[in-house]
């Protein structure tokens, strides 16, 4: 590794300038406009300094788990890299180091042209908070049916200063696969329990997010029409967001377009997502209002019995 004094003075001159900024940003804690001018003046200063220049050895990390991963670092088959432009890779690159990651080590990826935090990039934030202790015990991991997700159950316990221990059960689904293992379903519910810990705690919304995680399909070298290229766009849209999320209400923001979809595929994904975040959802809910929202998308007989009983029990208790 190079010392940092053989580092070329732009590049010294742009790492200082840089982390000055981020000091101010991350030092700053107060909720105020005094927090957004900093933050704002700090992703202006940080996109000048920035320059092409600068980004060379940068863009030079992508594609590697010493830098940073993309959802584009494998090509699909037959067809050429295609690598996210200068000013992509940049804007990322800012929202990751005003929230206190690093450009290495794989803290962050590049997914559909944002930000997303890894599993690293989690442990590494959490580190971060003074006086607080975590352990995750993972209970179960469950497949579906044609083993496409499985739900992770695992018992998560922190403790901040001197207050009393708090544990926490979590039920994540996960993306698996005929070839997932325990242990790579696991990984996956690591990352997310992770990612809810520090969003807890912290008061953030922050989503998690893996390149690896994203399903490469090979595409045909015979040229397609601008209509079929838009189309299997967003079946890959709508195939990324199914396969990524683990709440309920998430899936139900493309029920219309699913429904719309002729792809067979697409429309099972939803059906197996639905199988596995509904009796989630009605478990998670804790009055009879919110359950009576969730009334409409109650269909299968199964989720039927589940959501009767939630409301003998919620009635029980009112």
């Amino acid at each position: 590794m190079a010392e940092l004094s053989t580092l070329p003075q732009n590049q010294l001159a742009a790492a200082e300038a840089i982390n000055t900024q981020v000091l101010a940003v991350l030092s700053d804690k107060s909720q105020n406009f005094t927090n957004a001018f900093a933050m704002a003046n700090a992703i202006t200063i940080i996109r000048n300094v920035l320059t092409p220049e600068v980004m060379q050895p940068i863009l030079s990390l992508a594609g590697s788990k010493l830098g940073f991963r993309t959802d584009r670092d494998k090509p699909s088959k037959g067809q050429m890299p295609n690598p996210y432009p200068l000013e992509i890779v940049k804007d990322c690159l800012i929202d990751a180091t005003l929230l206190g990651l690093n450009p290495t080590g794989n803290q962050f990826n590049i997914i559909a042209g944002n930000m997303y935090v890894t599993k690293e990039g989690f442990t590494y934030l959490l580190k971060k908070i003074k006086n607080m202790q975590y352990s995750i015990i993972y209970d179960d991991v469950t497949y579906s049916q044609n083993r496409s997700t499985a739900i992770v159950t695992c018992t998560l316990n922190y403790k901040l200063n001197d207050q009393k221990p708090i544990e926490q059960l979590l039920k994540f689904t996960v993306k698996a696969g005929n070839y997932a293992t325990d242990d790579s379903c696991i990984g996956k519910a690591e990352r997310k329990a992770k990612c809810w810990l520090y969003n807890h705690i912290e008061g953030t919304d922050l989503t998690d997010g893996d390149a690896e995680d994203i399903s490469y399909t090979e595409v045909s070298s015979t040229r397609t029409s601008k209509e079929e290229q838009i189309k299997e766009k967003e079946l890959n849209r709508l195939k990324s967001h199914l396969e990524r999320a683990d709440k309920f209400s998430t899936i139900l923001q493309v029920k219309q377009a699913v429904a719309e979809s002729d792809d067979l595929d697409i429309q099972q994904l939803y059906t197996d997502k639905e199988n596995d975040l509904i009796p989630l959802a009605i478990e998670g809910i804790e009055n009879l209002k919110d359950l009576e929202k969730l009334s409409p998308h109650i269909e299968q007989i199964e989720h039927i019995t589940l959501y009767d009983d939630k409301k003998r029990e919620l009635s029980a208790k009112a």
